[in-house]
């Protein structure tokens, strides 16, 4: 592992989680992945956004 994780320029730690994902998945998890992270800390859920847009509607003051 070392020998080749030094041919791709990575680290051992970052070549085992590679071959950890392919064992896990196959080829398939080894294409790019998007780095948009799954939820946003701040962001408020659609229901609550949505009561808070309506509710500004009907009492704009």
């Amino acid at each position: 592992m070392s020998e080749v994780c030094r041919e791709f320029g990575i680290s051992r730690k970052t070549g085992y989680k590679i071959f950890d994902r392919y064992k896990e998945h196959g080829l398939e998890a080894l294409s790019d992945r998007s780095r948009r992270p799954v939820r946003y800390a701040n962001q408020l859920p659609s229901q609550i956004e949505t009561l808070i847009v309506q509710l500004k509607a009907e009492k704009p003051h």
